[in-house]
């Protein structure tokens, strides 16, 4: 089902975030004529203001407390060294 204006419509959007950026786009495909109004860039402000990555640097660390920690309820974390190989537990054959 194809939609369309009959005539053209001005259409002003308030930011330019996630959802003000899909409904600039939608509108302009349909005919409109569009101005979208945003102050500190299109994206929205997690994108432009690195809230993202610092959420994913946040659980990192979160992680890291976790590990530190597992030997406390016995357990044995085994990583990888520069060589790329874990190293064999003790006792292991």
């Amino acid at each position: 089902m194809s939609v369309s204006f009959e005539t053209t419509q001005t259409v002003a959007i308030l930011g330019g975030g996630p959802g003000g950026y899909e409904a600039a786009l939608a509108a302009a495909q349909l005919g409109a004529e569009v101005t979208l109004v945003e102050r500190a860039g299109v994206g929205g402000s997690a994108v432009i203001t690195d809230v993202v990555p610092s959420k994913t640097l946040i659980a990192t660390a979160d992680a890291a407390v976790a590990i530190r920690g597992a030997s406390d309820l016995g357990v044995q974390l085994f990583a990888r060294g520069d060589s790329g190989q874990a190293p064999k537990p003790p006792g292991a054959l």
